[in-house]
Order: structure tokens, then sequence, then C-alpha cells
């Protein structure tokens, strides 16, 4: 009896980083040339504070959109960090090309801190409402120590979206500096192809 191979096909990469990204090539997500989007993770160049949220600019996957998106982070850190703590990362999907038009959890598809809701609902409240994608679980390391790791996949089912990051680590993320801070969304579909 005949099988078919299931292979995956990268259709397109999107990396999400500030207009200051300039990375060593130990810390360079990409594989290719992927579509860049803002994604300031230095906030304002003081640096993301813990307990704090900021979501990118709208991310346009296209009408031909992949099936599935695997999320890779990498983040240069300002100050030592405690073993299990977390980065949490979410996207917020949406069916509208307005940056700020049919956002779950109020997200303002701007390149900024995420203020979720508002009238009251903190960020922790207000991320509930998007889909989870997973967490960077901290290692413990000094200051100037940069993280690389797989955060999780997630299946877009809209074509535009943008991705939340709600620093929950206990210290200051990137500070001053976010230079080999990035994120990559990596998209692929499944290609069955006959067995040889």
């Amino acid at each position: 009896m005949a099988t078919n191979n299931i292979n995956l096909i990268t259709l397109a990469e999107w990396s999400l980083q500030s207009s200051v990204y300039s990375p060593t090539g130990n810390n360079d997500l990409s594989t290719g040339t992927p579509t860049v989007v803002d994604l300031t993770l230095d906030e304002g160049g003081t640096g993301l504070s813990d307990g704090v949220a900021i979501n990118s600019d709208q991310v346009d996957l296209t009408a031909n959109r992949p099936d599935v998106i695997t999320v890779i982070a990498c983040i240069e850190w300002f100050a030592a960090v405690t073993a299990n703590n977390s980065v949490d990362f979410y996207w917020c999907g949406s069916a509208n090309s307005g940056v700020g038009v049919g956002n779950p959890g109020s997200s303002d598809g701007i390149d900024g801190i995420f203020v979720g809701s508002g009238d009251g609902a903190t960020d922790d409240q207000s991320v509930v409402n998007l889909d989870f994608i997973g967490s960077m679980v901290m290692e413990t390391h000094t200051a100037g120590h940069v993280q690389i790791a797989t955060i999780g996949s997630f299946r877009p089912y809209l074509r535009y979206g943008q991705l939340v990051v709600f620093n929950n680590s206990g210290t200051l993320m990137c500070g001053t500096d976010d230079i080999e801070s990035s994120v990559l969304l990596y998209g692929t579909i499944p290609d069955v192809a006959a067995a040889v």
C-alpha cells in the first residue's frame, strides 16, 4: 500500500523588531528575508517593566496566510534574571485591516504599550481575551545575557493581527538596548506528496 509524504513548506517569515535591531550572527533568527514589523521591546529606550505588556504593529499575514506560524524569540536582558519567571506571548487576531478595529483585548495595532481593554482592566485581565502562544521561561543569568527560545505555534484563523509580549520576568526587559532582541514568526504549510 502506497503512503504519502507530508512535508512542511516555508511560506513566509515576519521579523518583529525595533528600528535599532542589529544582531550578531549568533542571535539572528531569520532564515531568509523576512517582512519587518515594528516591535520595540525597549519601549521608549527605557525598557519594558515587569508586569507591563507591549504590542507590535499590525501584521498582514496576507490572503494566502500560512496554516501554522511558529514563534521564536530572542531577548537581550538589561538586568540579572531569576529562573522560572516568564515572558508570555499572545496573538491578537483581527479580520479587519484597520489597525485598531475589531481587536480582542482592545489592542491598538500600533507598536507600543498594550493598554488592554481600559476602564480599569489590567494587562493580565485583558490578555486572557487573546490567543496564548507560549512563554519564554527564564534561565538564571546576569545582565546583558541574550536568551533564545521557541515559544510555540498558533493557527492564524484571521488575516491580520498583532503580537502581544507580556513581561512577567520580575525585572526590566531590554533596558536601553534591544539591538539583539526580535521575535520571528515562521509560517509553514503542509504539502502532501506521493511517496516515491
